[in-house]
């Protein structure tokens, strides 16, 4: 949900004043009694029809993502890039109490991906000085790292306030928690991802050939387009376009509607991450895996490597990641997704 979410609401939403006290969440609008609502398809209601719908989108995203995680984790052949990869393609979301994980999840696909774009330029002679040349590229992993503890404190807050029903999203009057969780959470991000950005256009020359752009639109993407459709939503219901009526009742149209179309996209974005991470450019004839399918997702669930970044700061991260890269023999990708080094068999690297 963005900030023109929020300002749409405002300026169309007149529920605040009309159906709630100085200090009370406003009500939600009238539905039609459930004894009069009507099934949209056969004998189906429209919560049961997004239900089924949703989840069958939702099962066909689960086995694309599933089949290029096994692919990658089966061919584990760079395990300083694949397990960044791994992380990329676990983002998943979850529900009503839960979805604010989704922003912790995001911190963490995002914290691999600039960690991923590193290792493209570490990969390079010289990369090391060429990543902390200047002061620029420091400034940017923390402008990506204070997502991590942002979205872990939004998230317990969120969950905190619902529960004793403070947080209100029906309104953005500032004594409920939403309209300042929302704030801080638009902003944080905003702040991640125009650090990438940023570090894409510094390093455009190294990175280019990666297709950056792609990978990045291809698991952020998602988060933005639903967004625009909240914000498009908010306005129709806000002004009265959509209304509760005998097939949808208000809660259906708040929640159910942008949630099915949310599920609807993901196999489309599922299939996007997998033309975006492709396993082909890990393959190498006469390369052996560097470690099992279980040793890959066990390196992939182990985030301590970012987590070190609190402790340690981000240059000493990626000291060791540029000796594990120089272990492993890990070779630079070209273009053309293959290997310019002659085929070598990879040992493992440790964990950092």
């Amino acid at each position: 949900m963005g900030f023109a979410y929020l300002v749409a609401r405002k300026l169309f939403d007149h529920n605040d004043d009309k159906k709630s006290t100085d200090d009370g969440c406003p009500a939600d609008p009238t539905s039609v009694p459930a004894n009069q609502m009507k099934p949209v398809v056969g004998l189906l209601m429209f919560h049961d029809f997004a239900t089924i719908l949703a989840g069958a989108c939702n099962l066909a995203a689960l086995l694309i993502i599933s089949v290029a995680i096994v692919r990658h984790a089966t061919n584990f052949a760079n395990p300083i890039q694949q397990r960044q990869v791994i992380r990329i393609l676990m983002l998943e979301g979850v529900g009503e109490y839960l979805v604010e994980s989704l922003d912790f999840g995001c911190s963490i696909a995002i914290s691999s991906f600039l960690l991923l774009l590193c290792d493209y330029v570490l990969s390079n002679s010289g990369g090391f000085d060429e990543l902390f040349g200047q002061g620029a590229s420091k400034r940017t992993w923390y402008m990506v790292l204070q997502y991590f503890p942002v979205s872990i404190v939004v998230w317990l807050a969120t969950a905190n306030s619902l529960a004793v029903g403070t947080y209100c999203g029906a309104s953005n009057k500032p004594r409920f928690a939403h309209i300042w969780l929302q704030v801080i959470k638009i902003v944080s991000t905003t702040f991640a991802v125009l650090a990438c950005f940023r570090f894409y256009k510094i390093k455009q020359d190294r990175l280019a050939p990666h297709k950056v752009i792609l990978k990045l639109l291809a698991f952020k993407g998602i988060i933005g387009l639903n967004a625009l459709q909240m914000f498009i939503i908010g306005i129709l219901v806000g002004n009265g376009t959509i209304k509760p009526a005998e097939h949808m009742t208000y809660h259906d149209i708040k929640t159910a509607l942008p949630s099915l179309i949310l599920m609807c996209e993901m196999p489309l974005f599922a299939l996007l991450l997998v033309f975006a991470f492709p396993v082909g450019v890990y393959k190498a004839e006469g390369c052996n895996p560097a470690a099992g399918p279980l040793s890959a997702m066990a390196q992939a669930f182990n985030i301590t490597d970012l987590m070190s970044c609190f402790v340690r700061g981000p240059m000493r991260l990626l000291r060791e990641q540029q000796w594990g890269i120089q272990r492993a023999q890990s070779f630079p990708l070209s273009a053309q997704g293959r290997y310019d080094a002659p085929p070598h068999k990879f040992s493992a690297p440790p964990y950092v």
